[in-house]
This record gives C-alpha cells, structure tokens and sequence, in this order.
C-alpha cells in the first residue's frame, strides 16, 4: 500500500519517519552526545537536531523517501536488527571513544562518508587507460571511455542523452569510437549516419585513405605501456556492452529500432573491410554487441517465466484477480514482442559478423570469435547451444594456427564442464571426438595437446570416450615430452582406480577385504604381508603392460623402439625406460607408489605359496591370487621402484636444504635420509638374490645403488653393510655377459669410487675383479692364436668375447696399467704349477684386432661374433691408449720421465695397434661399421698424443713449478715426442674414403646431390657407394618405408657428424694436414653447404684455429726460445729416442702456428662435443635430444635442428 492511500495522519507519519530516522542512528547519537549537548541529555536529541550541522534539505528528503515507500514494518524490523547486530562491535573498539576530544568536526554525516568510500572503492572494475598514453586534444566518446575514469555506466548514460537530442549525431560518436580505436584519424560525419545504403562505400573510402599510413600496429595489439593491451579491450568491450544494456533497460532500443540497424549496418561493413586494424576492432566491438544482445534476451526469457508463473498462480487462486491476471498477461505479451525483436538482431549480427570473421585470416580475430561463441551457448543456450551454432567450434579444431586450437579446446572444456549441457553436447562430442583424439596424440604443438589432453579427461569422466580412444591417449604416457606426460597423468591414473575399483567390487567389496587382511602393526609395519596397496600396484603394471606390449599398435610420435637399441640406449649412458619416466609422472598421481617399502616388499613376496591354496574361496586367498606377479611383472615393478627411490632420496636432499624449514625440520628429513639409506643397503641385496638371475631384473636392483649416499656408512660405521654391497656387485659383473648389467655395476662403482673415505676398499674390490678377469682371460688365451679370423671354436670365441666386453667395461673406472702385466698362475690342487705366458694381456688384445680383417667367408653368425669381438678390443685399446696418455701427462707435470722399456713398449703397441686399424680399413669397403670403428680409434690415437704437445706448450706459459725445476722437467719429459706423430698420406686417403662413404649414403638417404670430385681427388672405389634400399622399399607400405628411411637417415647423420667431428679436431691439433697442403680441409668444405646446417658447423669448426692471435704465436715461440735455454744438454736417453736437427725445429714453429691456444685433448670426446661460437655441435646437441636432426640444407642454424 502507498502512502497516498495511507489512513494514518500526515502528523504521526511525520513522527514515524523521524522515529525511524533515530532508530537508524541510535547508537551514534548516544556516542557523541556529551560533545554535541554539553548537558550530556540524550532524551533532547531529536530536538538537537534541527540546531545541529546536518542539512534540513537532507531531513526533508529522507522523509519523503519514508512516504514514498510502502511501509513494511516487517522489514523495517529485521534492518533494526541488523543495524544494532552491525554496531556492537565498533561500540567496543577504543578508536572512536578518542574522537571525544574533537567532538565538533563529528557529526552524522560520519555514516554516509563511510558508505561513500566503500562504493569508490568497488568502482574500478574495469582497468583505465592511463591520460598519459593518451594524445593530449583526445576528447568526446574516446576520451570518456578511455581516459576520463568514469564508469560505464554513467558514461553510456550521458550517451544516451546526446541521442536524444540529435540522434544520428550520436550514432556518429559509436562509429568514430570504432575508427578512432583502431588507430585512424579519418571520422565520418551525421550526414553519413543519415545515408545507411551509402555505409559499404563510405567505408571503402576510409579504408583506402587510411591504407596509405601501411599502419600495422593498432591499441588492440599493442602493448599496455603504448595505451593498448589488455585493459584497452576490455574498456572497449565493456562500453558496448554496457552501451546495449542501457539501452535494453531503458527502452530506447524498442523505441528506436533504428538505432541498433544503424551501428549493424557500419560494424557491419567495418568488419568485413580488408584494412585488418579497423576489422578486428569493428568484429571486437560487434562481438561485444552480440554478446550484451544475448544477455539481454536470457534476462527476458528469465522476466517473461517469472510473469507466467505469477499469472498461473494467480489464476488458480479462488477469487481470481483478473486486473493483475490481464497485467502479467499484458506484460507477457511485451517481453514476447521484445524477445522477437532481440532474437531477430542476434540472427542478423550473427550472420553479418560471426559467420565470415571465425575463418578470418587472422588468428587473433578467429580466437575471439571462438570465445564470443562460447559466452553466446552459455549466456543465452535457447538460441545458440543447437547443433547449428556447435558445428563451427567443431570445425575450427582444424585451425592452423595453435592458439586457436588451444582456444577453441578451452572453451569446450568449459562448456563441458557444465553437467546440464552433457545431453546436448552428445552429439557433437560423436562427430567431433576423433578429432580431439587425434589433437592429443599427434598435434605438433605440445600446449595443444596438453589443452586436448585435458578436454578428454572430462569427456571421459562423462562416458562420452570409447575404450580405444581411452587406451589412446592412456599410451600418451610414455611420450618423451615431460609436459604431455604431465597433463595425462590424471587421466591414466583414473584408469588404474577404475581398474582397481572394478577389480575390489569383484572380489565382495573393500570392507570385506580389509576384514579379512590381519591389521598391520604400526610399531612394526610388516610391508611382506598382502595388502590393499599390492592390487593398487597390480592394476597398475597391467595398464603400463597393457600400452607397453609390442603387438600394439602405437601412434606414430610414440613408436615403441626395438628392445635391443632401447638397452643399447640405456647401457651407453645415463638413459631412463619408458616405465621410468611413466612412473615418475605418476608420483604424486597415485599415492600408492610413494611408498617404497610397500613396492619393495611385494617383489620380495614368495608368490609361490598362492598357487598351493587356488581352491581356497577366502578373501585373503582371492587377493593374494589377484597379486601375484609374473617376470613381467616384476621387471615393471623394479623400474617404478628405481623411479620412486630417485624422487624420495631427491625430495629430501631438498628437503634438508630448505632454509624455509626450521633447524628440528632439517634434522629430521636429514635423518629420515640416512635411515632410508640403511634400508635401501639391506634391501638391494636381497632384491639381487631373488632377481639377479635374469640381466633385465640385475640391472634395476644394481641401479638402486647409485641412488645411495655413501657418506651414511661412514657416518653411521657401518662400512660392512657397504662391503657386502659390493660384494654382490661384483658377482653380478663376473655371472653376467650383459651389456646393460654390466654397465650398471660399472656406474655403481664409479659411484662409490666418488667417496674419498671408501676409495680404498673399492680398490680393493676393483682389483680382485681385474685378478678374476685376466685368471680366464689368461686360460683362454693359453696356446691359441687371436690374430687369425674364424679359427676359434664357438663356445671359444664366445667366452673371449664376453671377458674382452668386461674388460673394456672394468677399464673405464680402473687404470688399464694392469694390462701391461704378466701374472704368474697359482698353483691348482693335484696339478703343478703352470708355465707363465710371455706376452701379457694386451699383446693378445692387439692380435684380435687382426681378426677385423676380413678373410675367408664365414657364416653369418660366426661373422657377427667376430665382428663384435673385433669391437669390444677396439674399446679396450682406447682406454688403455688414453690412461697411458693421461700417464705421460702425469710425467710432463711432475717433470719425471716414462722408463725406457715403457715408452718402447707403448711405441711399439700403438704402432701395431695402428698397421691392424689400416688393414681393416684396407679390408673392408662403404659404411661398414667395422670399418668405421677402426677409423674411429686411429683418429683418436692419433689425436691424443698429439695433444700432449698443446699441454706441454701451457706448462711452459704457466708453470707450476720453480724454474730451475721447469728446466730439468723440460730436458727430462721430451721422450714422449715419439708418440706425436703425424697421419701419412696412405692413412689419410683411407680415412678420406670412409668419409665419403658416410656422405654419399647420408645424401642418397635425404635426397641430396654433392659436389662431383675433383680431378686431383684419389680415386674412390665403387664398392664405397652405398647399397640401394629400392627393394626393400618395395616390399614394404610407403609409409612405412618413408619412416623408416627417415629413421636410418638419423643415425647415418649422427655418425657422420661424430667422424667428421674426429677429423677436424685431428686437423686442428696437427695430426692431419701436417704438410700445410690443406688436403683434409679443402675435403672437408668441398660438400659443407651439400647436407645440412649440422655439418656446416662441424664444418665450421675448423675456423677455430684462425682465431690465434699472431700476440699467442709470439708469447709460444718467445717461451719456446727460453725453454731450449734452460738446460745446455739433453738427457741420453732422449737423444737415443728422438733427434732435434734445424728441420725439425722448423716443424715445431709450423706446429705452434696451428695450434689452438689452451686446446687440451685428454680423453676421447671429439670436436663437436665443444661449442662453436656458443652453438653447440651436434654430438653435444644429440646426446641431450637425440631424433631432434631436421635434414634440411636450407636451415642456417644448429639450433633450428
């Protein structure tokens, strides 16, 4: 009831409202009273009033509100409540009781301040552009919504009004607006506006004038310091917004349908001009429009629902009101008229605007457009979430452009995020599905199929996936890439619980099973005993089998690779299984892995006592049948386990180091460090006995022992746990012939050689392994001849092949001195004492590398031992070449010289080594990998040597030593110049033609054309060429055979790039082109740009040595002169080894000009393991990303590679 209609008298209505007024302030009067009455009456207080600061006009005012409203004491009374609930606290606070002392400048207009604040400070939701960003004559509708602050709100509203007065002036305003944020001067006038048909050409003329700028940066791509950005869109979207909602409100859209048709017809034309700034705002603002148009008529479906249930129930009341059913009714009819209207201005703005601007040429346009489609299904889904409107996110999943892709799959995501939509997104989900699938396991992008990744995890969870597309994107997990393993980690670890789940109900129900199952002792967990977390695991190994077995079929990005190159992989260095890196993604997915003494303890559980109970029905029995493990199994159990300890032990090494934790903290993750070390010490043996039988299983149990801090024995002294330790490690080295297990128990030596404290039990145990060794090595070899190929029984050359692999594998953590020596034999019960061989364990290695060379034929398996055999001593003479190295190294710093018969003996074995390597060369044609191999090892024998001239040249620049101790390591350390020899010609042709092996297979496997040999070049046999793979290629699908040549393409590249690599750092240190005839280096640039950018750099590397500054070559002969003047004599011996006349005092001037300044070779790396110009080489870059060679000449940089 109004207050018009009210009987109550004007009098006690005036005395009501100043009784409510009181009531609203009661508290405030009665707090400040004493200052603004000095007789301290409150009573007086209303009186008071009229004589206090407050203005009448706002007394009067608030009376007339309290007549104007319909008086619901109801109301009333509940916001009395909540005022006197609201001003108990602040009555308590101290602060206001301070304010008595200024009572005169408080008064009640303190509440209405404090309101005030509130409200300024919700105001700025929108993120101004700052006026300095802004031209400074910037005015009208610009300035408004750009750089005056106000709200939109009120800014709209003042629009409004200058509509009202001239309305085509006004539209003007919007269309300038438009042009004005795309970055053009040009403005249309209001006799524009009154010419609608002329809008397409007016247009045309803007766009014309303004392409003459070429402006290609505009605020809506600009960045936020130049007045663009973000807070610019959505000043610019929120205006429209804003703009259509007040209008809606207000009327003025009904009332003036021409206002709408006319910024249509503008937008319109403006986003379909070619001018990209001014389409991408117009499609910005048009978009913004649309999405207000939808709001506005979801608001009226909500209004005209609401009128039709009040109208209902009006109408079934007894005494029906007819007036307010004829007025709903009435309204009713006007929101129909409104939707109507509404609705055909969506049809129209979506078929003017969306329909042309979602496969724009620019990504930018089409992303916004997918995201205004979104907001359309959400804010208004009678109109827009159909089939019709869902189609065109569907097909914008073909985007090119990634951020599009990655877009369109977030909004789906949240559109299927919504439960109430699942119904009708089911159609579009079985047109669509295979091409999310296909985002997620093969998009180029890795973002991409991270965001598909995640849209099918929620298309899973409502059961719109099929169970292959599931196990596609399950396998996803053994990707190489760390992110798209990240992102399927949810998905595949709500498999493995649906799996469980299924697998619990089945068995009659987790409480059942948890009955049945004898309750751990928590002082003493029994991790041995069955237990829930086993079936958890169980499920687990099955789903990574599952997508791990060879007969399935895996997208092409994640082929699975053949097992033997997958060891190989792992044996060569610090390489980790596809299981290994799942697991680690899966850590914190599945809790059940974290624990490593529940994985630990069910491998250690005899599985054998379930089979002897299988008739049994209890709940115990089934669970113990359920879990128990085959040898596939188990190995997958292992790798988890391997992955688990790794982040544990990492996680509290981290841990310990957090300076965030308290000291206690520390402690204790320090403690709980050492304990699981013990553990792990007590573990790993027993893992070893139960799985050191099969390499597979040796391998990952030896494996955990460089996981171990080895500085816990020493601490806790329990050194013999550690001797045990090793122990086991060395049976499992001397029972296996496995390259993989033994490379693990190499690195577990290598790990606990690391600690200074047990270095010398480790010798110790090093040593008996060497003694074990050369016992069989010395048997075998025992009046037989290893210099002949094929005349070795199987079983023969079997064994000598398998004790050569482990002494190429003990050699690279022990020094290959010991080879050097001939061990007498012990004596043997009922057997005298056998004769000593003569010549000691390396003699005999050198004639096997006779056996490279090939003779009478064989068969196939016979020639593949050989050629293995042939191998393995390969390896085992580079290492000893390369101790002997580091030896004489060790002599030129102390000064010492190498005895006599040492040096003649090293002399003599590396010329022997060398005449085996050329005849293998000699022997043997193309990209034989033999031959390659021996190639390899002459180059390298070669290099190193002559780099100890480059570290004799740094010890004369920098001494360590006094100078008269200088002199004599000067006089005493030059018998080591015999082994600084320079390749000859012969070599070099051979080692020529194996190069150009590798490069004409390299270039027939990517279809490149070298540069034909010159007419001085040596003549290269035809069997050099590589054979044809046609056939073969035949034979096989073209996929399949494009793979795979694609494939072999790879690892040719590889290996072309690490021979190459040897032969430049050979040029480099002077072992080739030692004749200044730059033979090798004119080869070596004949076909640098005929490849690929990978071998120009390794290339390129040979420009390292320009780079010498002529200050270098001075200081080097400088040093060299006063070296040859500290000692006026030579020693005998060197004299008898190596005779300085004037030529060669010439040949070390020329060698000290090619020499790299500081360039030190002490080991085997090549060339392009160092960086060239910052850019690393592509061995270096290959080990860190092998598979990542693009074989494209056109490529200028490694990088791109």
């Amino acid at each position: 009831m109004s207050a018009s209609d009210s009987p109550v008298p004007v009098d006690h209505v005036a005395s009501s409202a100043a009784r409510r007024k009181s009531g609203r302030v009661s508290k405030k009067p009665d707090r400040f009273a004493p200052v603004a009455s000095p007789t301290g009456s409150t009573k007086r207080k209303r009186g008071d009033d009229k004589d206090s600061g407050v203005d009448t006009n706002e007394s009067g005012s608030e009376e007339e509100s309290e007549q104007s409203s319909e008086g619901e004491p109801d109301e009333e009374e509940l916001r009395e409540r909540r005022r006197k609930k609201n001003t108990k606290a602040p009555a308590r606070k101290p602060a206001p009781k301070k304010a008595k002392t200024n009572g005169e400048s408080l008064n009640l207009a303190i509440r209405p301040a404090t309101n005030a604040t509130k409200k300024v400070s919700k105001r700025p939701r929108k993120a101004p552009i700052r006026k300095s960003a802004l031209p400074d004559d910037t005015e009208g509708l610009y300035a408004d919504v750009f750089a005056s602050g106000d709200r939109l709100e009120h800014v709209t509203a003042r629009w409004v009004t200058r509509f009202n007065e001239h309305e085509a002036k006004a539209v003007a305003e919007i269309v300038n607006l438009v042009l004005q944020a795309a970055g053009c001067d040009l403005r249309i006038t209001e006799d524009d506006i009154a010419d609608p048909d002329n809008a397409p050409d007016r247009v045309a003329e803007i766009q014309e004038e303004f392409q003459q700028y070429e402006c290609t940066e505009y605020p809506l791509i600009a960045k936020a310091k130049d007045g663009g950005g973000h807070a610019f869109r959505n000043a610019l979207h929120g205006f429209f917004l804003t703009l259509i909602q007040t209008v809606a409100q207000s009327g003025l859209m009904y009332e003036s349908v021409e206002l709408i048709e006319n910024i249509s017809v503008w937008l319109g034309a403006m986003s379909s001009t070619g001018n990209r700034p001014i389409r991408h705002t117009s499609t910005v603002a048009s978009l913004a429009i649309t999405t207000a148009l939808a709001q506005v008529a979801a608001d009226i479906v909500d209004n005209t629902a609401k009128r039709v249930r009040q109208s209902e129930a009006e109408a079934k009341k007894s005494r029906v009101n007819k007036a307010r059913v004829s007025a709903a009714d009435h309204e009713i009819q006007e929101y129909n008229q409104k939707l109507e209207f509404v609705a055909g201005q969506l049809d129209d703005w979506f078929t003017v605007v969306y329909v042309h601007r979602y496969r724009d040429v620019d990504p930018r346009i089409r992303v916004d457009s997918v995201i205004a489609l979104a907001d359309w299904i959400i804010a208004y889904p009678d109109k827009f979430f159909d089939g019709t409107k869902l189609r065109y996110l569907g097909w914008v999943l073909a985007d090119p452009h990634p951020s599009t892709r990655i877009e369109v799959l977030h909004q789906l995501a949240r559109l299927f995020r919504d439960e109430s939509k699942l119904a009708g997104l089911k159609t579009f989900t079985e047109r669509f599905r295979p091409r999310i699938v296909e985002m997620a396991t093969l998009d180029a992008e890795i973002n991409v199929r991270t965001a598909a990744i995640d849209l099918l995890d929620i298309l899973r969870e409502a059961g719109f996936l099929e169970p292959d597309d599931i196990d596609s994107v399950g396998k996803l997990i053994f990707v190489s890439d760390a992110k798209v393993r990240k992102a399927v980690v949810g998905f595949f670890a709500e498999n493995v619980n649906a799996a469980y789940e299924a697998t619990v109900e089945d068995m009659g129900g987790e409480e059942a099973l948890n009955e049945a199952l004898a309750p751990p002792d928590e002082d003493d967990e029994e991790y041995h005993n069955p237990r829930l977390e086993w079936l958890k695991l169980r499920c687990l190994v099955d789903q990574l089998l599952s997508y791990d077995e060879d007969e399935v079929e895996l997208p092409s990005q994640i082929q699975r690779m053949d097992p033997a190159t997958e060891l190989a992989l792992i044996a060569a260095g610090d390489y980790e299984s596809r299981r290994s890196l799942a697991a680690q993604a899966l850590y914190d997915a599945i809790p059940e892995i974290r624990s490593w003494e529940v994985l630990a303890g069910y491998l250690l559980y005899d599985h054998s006592q379930t089979a002897q109970n299988e008739d049994s029905d209890d709940a115990e029995t089934l669970l113990r049948q359920h879990c128990r493990l085959e040898e596939r199994h188990e190995t997958v159990l292992l790798d988890v386990l391997n992955a688990v300890v790794r982040i544990r032990l990492q996680r509290l090494a981290d841990a310990h180091k957090d300076k965030k934790k308290t000291k206690t903290q520390r402690e204790s993750d320090k403690e709980d460090q050492a304990d699981m070390a013990r553990r792990l010490s007590l573990l790993i043996p027993q893992l070893l006995k139960k799985f050191g039988a099969l390499p597979e299983t040796a391998a990952l149990c030896l494996r955990l022992e460089r996981e171990l801090n080895l500085d816990v024995f020493e601490e806790l002294r329990q050194n013999a746990a550690l001797v045990a330790l090793l122990d086991d490690i060395n049976k499992q080295f001397l029972t296996h012939h496995n390259e993989r297990v033994l490379g693990e128990a190499i690195g577990s030596i290598l790990h606990a050689q690391g600690n200074e404290e047990l270095r010398e039990t480790v010798d110790l145990k090093v040593q008996a392994l060497w003694d074990d060794l050369l016992n069989t090595f010395d048997t075998l070899r025992r009046d037989r001849d290893f210099s002949v190929r094929g005349n070795l029984d199987h079983n023969i050359l079997a064994g000598v092949s398998n004790i050569v692999l482990k002494m190429a594998q003990l050699v690279t953590v022990s020094n290959g001195s010991v080879l050097d020596q001939v061990i007498t034999p012990a004596k043997t019960k009922g057997r005298g004492k056998k004769a000593a061989l003569t010549i000691p364990p390396i003699d005999s290695v050198l004639q096997i590398l006779d056996r490279g060379v090939v003779g009478e034929n064989l068969d196939a398996e016979t020639e593949a031992a050989e050629d293995t055999l042939v191998r393995r001593a390969m390896s085992v003479m580079l290492m000893y070449f390369m101790w002997k190295c580091r030896e004489c190294t060790t002599h030129m710093e102390e000064g010492s010289s190498m005895p006599e018969d040492d040096l003649t003996a090293l002399v003599e074995r590396r010329d022997a080594c060398v005449l085996s390597l050329m005849s293998i060369m000699e022997s043997r044609k193309g990209t034989d990998e033999i031959r390659l191999g021996a190639a390899d090892l002459l180059l390298d024998t070669y290099t190193m040597f002559r780099a100890l001239q480059s570290k004799k040249s740094k010890l004369v620049k920098t001494p360590k030593k006094p100078q008269g101790r200088l002199s004599t390591a000067n006089d005493a350390a030059d018998d080591w110049e015999v082994l600084c020899r320079h390749i000859d010609t012969n070599t070099t042709k051979l080692i020529l033609q194996t190069l150009t092996a590798w490069e004409n297979n390299l270039a027939k496997l990517t279809n490149k054309r070298l540069e034909e040999p010159d007419v001085d070049d040596d003549p290269i046999d035809p069997d050099d060429e590589p054979l044809s793979d046609d056939d073969d290629e035949e034979d096989a699908s073209a996929d399949q055979a494009r793979s795979e040549k694609q494939m072999r393409a790879v690892v040719v590249a590889q290996t072309l790039y690490e021979f190459g690599g040897r032969i430049v750092k050979a040029v480099l240190v002077g072992a080739l082109d030692s004749d200044a005839s730059a033979t090798v280096r004119k080869r070596l640039e004949r076909n640098k740009t005929k490849l690929d950018a990978t071998w120009k750099e390794v290339v390129n590397f040979l420009d390292v040595g320009k780079l010498k500054k002529k200050g270098v070559a001075a200081n080097n002969k400088k040093s060299g002169k006063s070296g040859s003047k500290m000692g006026p004599e030579k020693s005998a011996k060197s004299n008898e080894v190596v005779e300085l006349g004037d030529d060669d005092e010439e040949e070390e001037e020329e060698e000290e000009q090619r020499e790299v300044p500081g360039d030190e070779i002490e080991d085997e790396e090549m060339a392009d393991d160092e960086p060239t110009n910052g850019v690393p080489t592509q061995e270096g870059a290959e080990k860190d990303n092998p598979g990542s060679v693009e074989l494209d000449a056109d490529e200028e940089s490694i990088l791109g590679d």
